[in-house]
């Protein structure tokens, strides 16, 4: 069972770190490519509430089980799991609402009604520290898996 438990909370975490990767390099840069004259295609609010919208359906189930899993883990770990790597995710996952909720949400907000620049450019740079907590988040699951699978923290 426990590792059976980090193999879903290794799954979730990466899932969400691959995604945010690629919103990091990919779907945030390319924002401002929808940025234009008017009639030159789909206006910014209408690319905005899309992506907000699909990212929202992407995310949520995966990011749920990432702190479900990882609640459960601070609480019971499997033998050879130490509790300072339960933690450690935690505090990864922690970071991931933190700045989810107390800067990405409120850029969505602003540039929902309407293109920004330096909002969008305070989104791209802010997303970096979810990027970095996911992948590190990513790391310290796969590190709990390794040692409850090999018995090295034994």
């Amino acid at each position: 069972m426990g590792t059976a438990l980090l193999g879903v909370h290794l799954a979730a975490v990466w899932f969400c770190a691959g995604l945010v990767w690629v919103i990091q390099l990919l779907v945030y840069p390319g924002f401002a490519a929808h940025v234009g004259p008017v009639g030159s295609g789909p206006d910014w609010e209408t690319v905005h509430a899309r992506h907000t919208r699909l990212m929202g359906l992407l995310v949520t189930g995966p990011w749920a089980l990432q702190g479900l899993t990882c609640a459960v883990l601070l609480v019971w770990r499997p033998p050879g799991v130490p509790l300072v790597a339960a933690l450690a995710a935690g505090v990864c996952g922690a970071v991931t609402v933190a700045v989810t909720v107390g800067v990405s949400v409120p850029c969505h907000q602003r540039l929902a009604r309407g293109w920004d620049p330096a909002v969008h450019a305070r989104l791209v740079r802010t997303n970096w520290w979810r990027t970095a907590a996911w992948t590190l988040g990513g790391v310290v699951a796969l590190v709990m898996l390794v040692l409850a699978s090999t018995g090295l923290a034994a």
